[in-house]
């Protein structure tokens, strides 16, 4: 992505000379100072940024087409108008006065807009396309007003305060998000975060600077740390960017592949998995495991279609997510079976939140064509103080609990009291 500045100097060789005159005993106290003038070419740097940019949009384009994201369109967009604003301020001094005040000026805004719009985009947040056209609007129109016009210090510190948002704004939505513990994303947030503060010290500059600054950007040192500022930043945000979404994406592949597809649960494999991993991390820890069945599921089918017993499914799915706490493993078994494991609970605890579960089933009214399903499941449960901690024997004993409740007359729980092997 991208990051730059208003107004490069004519390149003439009068302000040439001058900005040698002026800055060359201070630019050779930096460390790259005895490396060469063209080192410190601000044109070189300017250059240098908009190849960059521009490149990056084209591979934000294609990430586009590849994966039908639309935040990279408008990264893609984004980084084109910053580019066209880098474009303007080499060759600024083939543009009227006029022009070369608002125009590449204005692009810079435009352009991280949209930065802040694809930021927004990617965080799966709402980002009109109006709102992000407003910063550049405002600018424009504050700038039009005489005694801001008239003072190129004024605008120079307009635009810099401007850009110093958008780029905070930009830092902030992938800051925002932050829990999620990605490298990648505290990449995104230094990038942003540095060019945040590099627009800050401009427009401090342009606020100190008096009212006799010539029509365009200062050509000085400050210039030439922005612009190798801005340089990593373009570097960084772009890579950084794409391995944010690459980790991402791998992050929710791998939840699909953990969970059911209909009821969003976790599917059996990952249920074990999870389950067994549990068990080693928490040997004194008690638990109980519970299998679930839908009473009558097939008949729910038969009578009002298999898109009612899917509805019906979600539904039971939800009653799950609402009864048991956080710490509960639960999984969609297979068909209408379900399976949890809830942890810290005693025996009776266990009981009680199992009961809990299927009266909330059992009020349940899930609509189907002109009438209401009222589904009821049966439950069996094995609890760790029966003499066991293997994660397959207590299962077994749950489902000979589950079986005992369905032939004593199903819509009720039965716990076995002796899992001893």
């Amino acid at each position: 992505m991208s990051a730059l500045h208003p107004g490069l100097p004519g390149l003439n060789g009068m302000e040439t000379k001058h900005r040698n005159q002026t800055l060359g005993p201070l630019l050779r106290n930096f460390p790259w100072g005895n490396c060469g003038h063209s080192v410190l070419d601000n044109f070189t740097l300017f250059a240098a940024n908009a190849i960059v940019v521009l490149v990056m949009a084209m591979v934000f384009f294609i990430a586009g087409r590849a994966r039908n994201e639309v935040y990279w369109d408008s990264w893609g967009l984004a980084n084109v108008v910053i580019g066209f604003a880098l474009l303007t301020f080499m060759f600024e001094r083939f543009l009227p006065d006029v022009l070369t005040t608002l125009l590449p000026n204005s692009l810079l805004v435009l352009g991280f807009s949209l930065r802040w719009q694809a930021a927004r985009q990617f965080e799966k947040r709402s980002a009109p396309r109006y709102v992000m056209l407003l910063p550049a609007v405002v600018f424009v129109a504050f700038c039009a007003v005489p005694p801001i016009y008239s003072s190129y210090a004024s605008v120079y510190s307009t635009v810099n305060i401007v850009l110093t948002v958008l780029a905070a704004g930009c830092t902030f939505e992938f800051w925002r998000n932050r829990s999620d513990r990605k490298l990648s994303r505290t990449g995104m947030i230094i990038a942003y975060g540095v060019l945040t503060g590099m627009f800050a010290a401009r427009t401090l500059q342009g606020l100190l600077a008096t009212n006799d600054m010539a029509r365009h950007i200062p050509d000085d040192a400050i210039l030439t740390i922005h612009l190798s500022v801005a340089l990593f930043h373009v570097t960084a945000s772009g890579a950084f960017a794409l391995a944010l979404a690459y980790e991402r994406d791998a992050t929710e592949l791998r939840r699909l592949a953990s969970r059911d597809g209909l009821t969003g649960l976790l599917n059996r494999s990952a249920f074990e998995t999870r389950a067994m991993a549990f068990i080693r991390a928490n040997p004194e820890l008690p638990f109980a495991l519970a299998i679930f069945d839908l009473d009558h599921f097939k008949r729910i089918n038969d009578l009002h279609g298999h898109a009612a017993g899917d509805r019906t499914l979600v539904a039971c799915a939800q009653a799950f997510d609402e009864t048991f706490d956080d710490n509960a493993i639960v999984a969609r078994w297979g068909g209408e079976e379900f399976v949890a494991l809830l942890s810290g609970l005693s025996s009776a605890e266990a009981a009680h939140a199992v009961e809990t579960l299927r009266a909330k089933i059992s009020r349940l009214a899930v609509p189907a064509d002109n009438t209401v399903i009222h589904p009821s499941l049966s439950a069996g449960i094995c609890h760790s103080d029966c003499g066991s901690r293997d994660l397959e024997h207590l299962l077994s004993h749950a489902d000979s609990g589950l079986y005992a409740a369905k032939k004593s007359g199903r819509n009720r729980v039965k716990q076995i009291v002796n899992a001893a092997a």
